[in-house]
């Protein structure tokens, strides 16, 4: 099984009608900075996964369901990026934007809000950054939910400086299924194999070759390896991150007076409290829900009512039947705090507070487009909570969205947001700071952890209540 379809991240569209677009005008200042942002995939190849597509699209089609795909996918991951809370671009290629000196927000949006970074900008110089994001519906193993198939294991997203990502993150460079695994060790189990019939056949008319034939096997093999091993230490060297970025102080383009609000690098640490003071630490994150069939028939192709193959595929990778023109970010929810408005984000926000009994209270966000039927009213939920002296109290907040867009017109046709989660939760950072270089553990990794399949009992995809076999 290939982890993807290509050796390295495609910085391009899947399909034509995905390449990124810039929404708006921006005019950069005399003293401007530059951002080079790439907003990339990975897409997964598994034959398991077809075969299990199959037997769902089949499923489908006798169910008289008008989308007969084969995957889960049925909400978009077309990456939107938004800079300091603005939206700037949507789509996968390439972005060059001016922006002042001093430190930024960059955020990608997808089918989640996991992917922010805070990115600092020079007079005159270029920042560089990379987002890359698995296809399908494998990119849900951001949620907190089981994750089908043999690449559960991966991150369905990142979002680091160029050419200093996680090597573990990064997703082509994952040792596990790599094509480099099974072309160098297949190579030298020929030379062995082959080499001495050969020898035995007489097909080698060299008396010295046929003499040391032993040693130049030995030689080659070795040789092999050692291209093995370099290849491992050059993507450790070239793909080992950086550690979290620094917090970043979003008072500069939030004008917000509230001074010790931080907003945290997804993998950094919390700060302590100073002397006397507590501390709260908001995890603020939407998901998309999933559409239904009749929500995504709204794009089906003008007269046609069932879906072309091209279609399902489009469907099956980036979530959208055919490309949606207007498409938008999520607002920020509104966050009190003791009912003072907080800059809200879609990040980890980090502030001090008094010691003692404290108030939160979350309100779903509106829409950011026309809802000619009819916007249904936004959700809110308050939490109360006691802060002692010297600690970090950790708040889980998740927004579920629902958003049923037109595929030309620059209307939503439902937009539904609901606090789904308010509650304490963990002050510690879903995934660690990238690890330090381990070639050795990396060679290890790469001969024992490859990618195994396991014949499992599951779930049929027909009859969910079944315990047909399947092979994970």
């Amino acid at each position: 099984m290939d982890l993807t379809a290509g050796l390295s991240p495609v910085f391009k569209a899947p399909w034509a009608g995905w390449k990124l677009t810039e929404l708006g005008e921006r005019r950069a200042s005399a003293d401007a900075g530059k951002l080079s942002l790439r907003v990339g995939y990975c897409g997964i190849t598994d034959s398991l996964r077809d075969s299990w597509g199959v037997e769902k699209s089949s499923a489908r089609e006798r169910a008289g369901d008008p989308i007969e795909s084969k995957g889960d996918l049925r909400s978009s991951l077309v990456p939107v990026v938004v800079v300091d809370g603005e939206p700037v671009a949507t789509g996968w290629g390439s972005l060059d934007l001016p922006l002042t000196p001093g430190r930024h927000l960059v955020e990608v949006q997808s089918q989640h809000s996991r992917a922010w970074r805070a990115v600092d900008i020079r007079s005159g110089r270029t920042a560089k950054l990379d987002y890359i994001g698995l296809l399908g519906d494998q990119h849900r193993s951001y949620a907190t939910g089981q994750v089908r198939g043999g690449f559960a294991h991966l991150s369905g997203y990142t979002l680091g400086p160029r050419g200093r990502l996680d090597f573990w993150q990064y997703l082509a460079a994952n040792v596990r299924g790599r094509r480099v695994t099974r072309r160098f060790v297949p190579a030298a189990f020929c030379i062995v194999f082959v080499c001495g019939p050969l020898m035995a056949a007489g097909a080698i008319e060299s008396e010295w070759i046929r003499t040391n034939i032993g040693i130049i096997a030995l030689a080659a093999v070795a040789a092999l390896f050692m291209l093995w091993a370099l290849r491992i230490v050059w993507t450790s060297l070239r793909y080992n991150r950086l550690e979290p970025e620094e917090p970043l102080d979003p008072r500069p383009f939030t004008h917000s007076g509230w001074v010790p609000l931080l907003v945290l690098d997804p993998s950094g640490p919390a700060p302590e409290p100073e002397p006397g003071r507590a501390a709260i630490l908001i995890d603020a994150r939407f998901i998309k829900t999933d559409l239904t069939s009749a929500d995504l028939t709204r794009q089906f192709p003008a007269g046609k009512k069932v879906l072309y193959s091209w279609n399902c595929r489009q469907l099956d990778k980036v979530g959208e039947i055919v490309p949606v023109r207007h498409r938008f970010a999520v607002p920020p929810p509104e966050i009190l705090l003791d009912g003072q408005a907080l800059p809200a984000s879609w990040t980890r926000i980090w502030l001090q507070l008094e010691p003692g009994r404290h108030r939160l209270e979350v309100r779903s966000p509106q829409s950011p487009l026309p809802v000619p039927t009819g916007e249904a009213a936004a959700d809110s939920e308050s939490f109360e909570f006691t802060a002692e002296e010297g600690g970090t109290v950790g708040i889980d907040a998740t927004v579920e969205i629902k958003a049923v867009p037109d595929p030309t017109e620059p209307v939503l046709h439902e937009w539904r947001s609901s606090v789904a989660r308010l509650q304490t939760g963990p002050t510690d950072p879903e995934r660690g700071p990238a690890p330090n270089l381990d070639i050795a553990g990396d060679l290890v990794h790469m001969i024992t952890k490859s990618p195994q399949m396991r014949y499992r009992e599951g779930p049929s995809w027909t009859d969910p209540g079944s315990q047909g076999n399947r092979f994970r």
